[in-house]
């Protein structure tokens, strides 16, 4: 597993939060880099999961980056879905959760080549929602955290439901 922090023209050191929850990714994922994306005035912190295995039974490639943009607020909020590099078929019998736009505020990044996904913990966007769901703990490895999302995401992803 390697976690790279990557710099970009901005200052960006992560919190003691946050590399804690990276520990805990590094459990359930490989080459995780971490940095910051803006967009539209919002600084997000980015974490990249480079090449996330895929179904072969619903893919025809084997694997994918995913891409997770964690608002300034996490992880009071959780981020919006998650974002792949792989443009999946989205027409006929499609993985309706994979629509190749974003919704419920996500940042819209297909120019960008990152394709929306949505997923998430707790069961819905709606803030009202991720208030009463989105279940981060003071404990890191309890609770929500980047490797729940992370797992859930890969579940979903490939699965055929």
């Amino acid at each position: 597993m390697t976690i790279t922090i990557s710099q970009d023209k901005y200052e960006f050191q992560p919190t003691s939060r946050l590399i804690a929850e990276l520990k805990l990714l590094e459990k359930v994922a490989k080459n995780v880099v971490v940095g910051s994306k803006t967009f539209e005035g919002v600084r997000y912190t980015a974490i990249l999961i480079k090449g996330m295995p895929l179904s072969s039974q619903k893919f025809t490639v084997s694997n994918t980056d995913v891409l997770f943009l964690l608002p300034p607020d996490y992880p009071q909020l959780p981020p919006i879905g998650c974002y792949l590099n792989y443009p999946w078929n989205t027409t006929g019998e499609g993985d309706h959760h994979f629509t190749r736009q974003s919704y419920y505020g996500a940042p819209f990044l297909s120019d960008e080549g990152w394709y929306w996904y949505c997923v998430g913990l707790g069961g819905g966007f709606n803030r009202e929602v991720w208030l009463n769901s989105w279940k981060p703990s003071h404990h890191v490895n309890q609770g929500h955290n980047l490797a729940t999302l992370f797992v859930t995401a890969r579940h979903a992803i490939n699965s055929d439901d």
